[in-house]
Order: C-alpha cells, then structure tokens, then sequence
C-alpha cells in the first residue's frame, strides 16, 4: 500500500506543477571573463514582465505557462555591456542548476574632454527639488517588480555641468534595507520621458536604504557624469532585504515638470503625475570667469546673512564623531567632526536630527541661542 501511495502522491505532483509558474532562471556572466554581472536588467520588452540578476549574477523570472508566447525575446540589458537577446523557446527549464548567459562587454563610450580659454571655472549650483512638509509623495508597493524604476525629469539651465552629489527623501521603508539603483537618463525631447543612459562609467551607482533612514546623499563623482541641459534621475529597485513587504514611500515636490513610473525591468515608461520626486542635486555648472567671480561674492554676502547654530554632540563626556545633523526644515546635511563639533544653518524653531547608527535617533529644537549641544544616547542592546 505505501509503495502505491507514493506512486500516486508523485503522479499528483507531477500533474499540479504543470499549473504552476514556470522558473525561468539562469546565471549572466561576462563573455571574456567568466565572471558574474551583477544588477543585470532581464526582462520581455515592455511587457511588465522583469527581474534583476543578484550580486552572483543569478536570476530567477516566473512566468504562468502559455502566459506568452515562447518566439518572444528576454532582453539582457547592463551598464558597459551589448544587449543580450535569447527567444524565451531557446531558454533551459532546469530543476537544480543555473544555465549560464554571456554578455560581450561593450565599446567604452570616453566622454568628450572639454578645453577652454575663455578663463571659465565651475561653480557650485543646486538643482532639482525638495519636500518642505508638503504630504506629497511617490512610492513602490509589494506589487513592484525588481528593475521598477521611478524617474523625475530635472529642470537645468544649459551649460556644461557635471553632477557632484545626488539626494533624496525617504518617508516610510518598512523593509530591513533596500538595494537601489541612481540612473541618469537624457530627456528624450518629445515625450520628456528617460532616453540613453547618461552612465557612461560601466560602473553601478549603487546606494542601500536602510529602515532608519530619511534624508540620504549619493556620492556621483566616481561617475563623472555631465550634462548639457535638462536631464531625468530615477531610483531603481535592485534588492529588498528582510521579510517585510515593500512600501518605500519617497518625498515628493509641489514643481510640476513630470515623473515616470516603470513597474519591472524591461518594461515601457508611464507618466504617473505632473509634479516631481523631491530629487536634488549638487552640481558643478561651467560659467564665464566674471560670472563665477560674482557668485562668489554673493555667496559671501548669504553667509554672512545666514543663521547657523553650533555645538557638540556628547556622550558620557567625549565628544562623538560622524553624528549627521539634519536641518528638518531645510534638508541640509552636516557631519559633525574629528571633535564632535558641528556647524549648521539654522532658524529659531528650526526642528535638528542627530544620527549615527548604534545610537538613538535625537531631535533639538532651535532656540535663539548660537550654540545648542546634545546628549547622545546607544540604542538598547537586544538580548
């Protein structure tokens, strides 16, 4: 009897798993090297249907049977490599194993070298937009497929600009940590939706949400990204952390030039709203010698015109570290330094937030006084 039970119990099996989603896996590599490609973009082209290969290169897509058509093509798409186009009809059903896919690294796009004698210099300029309490937001929910993206078109005066700094507000993450990824797109001039990528490093921008995290700043310089005028910033989702489902919830701002929303790799761009992301950008913009030297001075003068609060953060006596200090009102960032000691612009009733990881969260709010020290506190140690 147990030997026919096992029987039909296998034959049972065999004939639900035909129900059941198809595992579509596999293991992208480089065609020279043999090495894994992490954070490939593996999807059918505008379809909806798309994944993310993980930091072994590995991918898992599941599809329904019959849900398409097996002459469609999986499209492979990453940073300083060739597209990859497989007929889903030529990819393997496996059980235990991971086939593997060879990308062809690509020809290095060298950005053009700029040579002047007009006496021009960079100068700092901001761009973008930032949530000042307004409750305007964009988010992604479980339903979000690895590869979705959320862009906002950036507004930029012409001139050759090149990006230093890339920063963004997170309002809710319910998840352990996230993996995003900061793509920088040509406006494509019609539509105003995500052109080429403006990425010509071959290297990922990479930046980890954890759950604690608000205001958070992106290193671009190793990038060495210019731009010419307006551009598009999109944060794409590479990775969730934890067993939580997805709910980041990202600030957005009251200008209104347009935002786009992709739901997995692969798939076509949709216009999901007139107003922006509250994406905000430190940039270096080329101008004229006589035109730096007037920025500068009027920088000067707003310094001098501008509030800043002082002090230190402490704890039992000694001075702490790397406490970032938010201005809750501005979304201006500092570090406190090799002596504790920060320096901030900051109004009266201004709301500051000192962070660092192994300490509890602290807020003080801005009195008339100049100088505004606080006590920091270790977060509970688990049992």
């Amino acid at each position: 009897m147990k030997s026919w039970f096992w029987v039909v119990f296998a034959i049972i099996l065999i004939h639900l798993s035909g129900f059941g989603q198809q595992d579509y896996k596999g293991k992208v590599i480089d065609a020279q090297t043999g090495k894994p490609i992490p954070f490939v973009n593996i999807g059918i082209l505008e379809k909806g249907i798309g994944t993310v290969s993980d930091e072994e290169g590995k991918f898992h897509l599941y599809l329904e049977p019959n849900s398409v058509a097996q002459s469609v093509e999986l499209l492979f798409s990453s940073l300083g490599y060739k597209t990859l186009q497989i007929p889903l009809s030529s990819i393997p059903l496996v059980y235990n194993e991971y086939p593997k896919f060879s990308m062809q690294p690509g020809v290095l796009e060298l950005e053009e070298v700029v040579v002047s004698n007009k006496g021009e210099r960079f100068i700092k300029d901001f761009i973008g937009y930032k949530n000042f309490g307004e409750q305007t937001f964009g988010y992604w929910k479980d339903n979000i497929a690895l590869g979705a993206e959320i862009a906002t078109k950036i507004m930029a005066k012409s001139g050759l600009r090149r990006l230093e700094r890339f920063q963004f507000e997170v309002f809710h993450n319910p998840s352990d940590s996230l993996l995003l990824r900061v793509n920088i797109y040509e406006d494509d001039g019609i539509l105003g939706r995500p052109g080429a990528n403006l990425n010509k490093s071959g290297k990922n921008i990479l930046v980890t949400v954890k759950a604690t995290d608000k205001i958070i700043w992106v290193n671009l310089q190793p990038f060495d990204i210019y731009v010419n005028d307006d551009f598009i910033v999109s944060l794409e989702l590479l990775k969730v952390y934890g067993d939580q489902e997805l709910g980041l919830i990202l600030g957005a701002a009251l200008d209104r030039y347009g935002s786009y929303r992709k739901y997995a790799s692969q798939d076509k761009w949709e216009r999901i709203a007139d107003q922006n992301m509250a994406y905000y950008l430190e940039t270096s913009l080329m101008v004229s010698a006589e035109k730096a030297e007037r920025h500068a001075k009027r920088t000067a003068r707003q310094r001098k015109r501008t509030r800043t609060i002082s002090g230190f953060a402490i704890l039992k006596g000694r001075m702490v570290q790397g406490v970032e200090v938010l201005n809750s009102r501005t979304k201006e960032i500092v570090i406190t330094d090799a002596n504790g000691r920060y320096t901030i612009p900051a109004n009266k009733n201004d709301i500051l937030q000192f962070r660092k990881p192994g300490y509890k969260i602290m807020a003080l709010k801005v009195s008339d006084k100049p100088t505004a020290n606080v006590i920091m506190k270790p977060e509970e140690q688990q049992p």
